[in-house]
């Protein structure tokens, strides 16, 4: 999801005053993930490990690469979201 203001987003350094969603950058501080998306992340990782395991070459490596990057992404979410504190409400 992007939470978008303007001053802040990576997607474009234009004018223009509504996000870019064609041209995100996962390192926007923009970017607001729930524990959903973090999910999905691991889910497409797990896919693009299966498929890397069937292709040969540069191809496949760039499979397992791209299942990292989005581990990665995953475990930046759980390492940093906010959350509700027993007690709170």
């Amino acid at each position: 999801m992007c939470v978008y203001k303007r001053d802040k987003a990576l997607c474009h350094r234009g004018l223009k005053d509504t996000p870019s969603l064609d041209h995100c950058i996962p390192a926007c501080a923009n970017i607001a993930r729930t524990d959903q998306h973090a999910t999905g992340l691991r889910l497409r990782a797990t896919s693009l490990d299966q498929q890397a395991g069937h292709t040969p070459g540069p191809l496949g490596e760039r499979l397992q690469s791209n299942a990292a990057r989005l581990r990665d992404l995953a475990d930046t979410h759980h390492r940093t979201r906010t959350t509700l504190q027993d007690g709170t409400a």
